[in-house]
């Protein structure tokens, strides 16, 4: 509860010395939370086709849930496409992933790094 208390920046939680963020600021922030949140819902959609190719699979050639590289990430696209052809995860995961792209590159561009 942040109680206002004239333009000396006093609050609830202390002074802050007047600072306030700006528009441009907050927007920041929020695209970048949720360019966090879209990486890490493509990851968790990445863990799941890998769950549901491992059950198809026999035991010694089970695909490993560690080590994310852009060829096992590949792999496991092309393995979950050809074993589910009406799976929807990996349309999932590349959504999240192209949010989370966009997200970053706004982000970017509005800091102009």
């Amino acid at each position: 509860m942040m109680l206002e208390t004239g333009t000396s920046g006093s609050t609830f939680f202390g002074n802050l010395g007047g600072y306030r963020l700006s528009t441009t600021a907050i927007v920041l922030i929020i695209l970048f939370c949720v360019a966090v949140s879209a990486i890490l819902t493509c990851n968790l959609f990445l863990t799941m086709m890998i769950g549901e190719i491992n059950r198809k699979r026999e035991e010694e050639s089970l695909i490993s849930y560690f080590g994310f590289t852009p060829s096992k990430a590949l792999r496991v696209f092309r393995e979950y496409r050809s074993l589910y052809p009406s799976g929807k995860l990996h349309i999932y995961a590349l959504i999240t992933y192209v949010v989370d792209v966009l997200a970053l590159i706004i982000v970017a561009v509005w800091l102009s790094i």
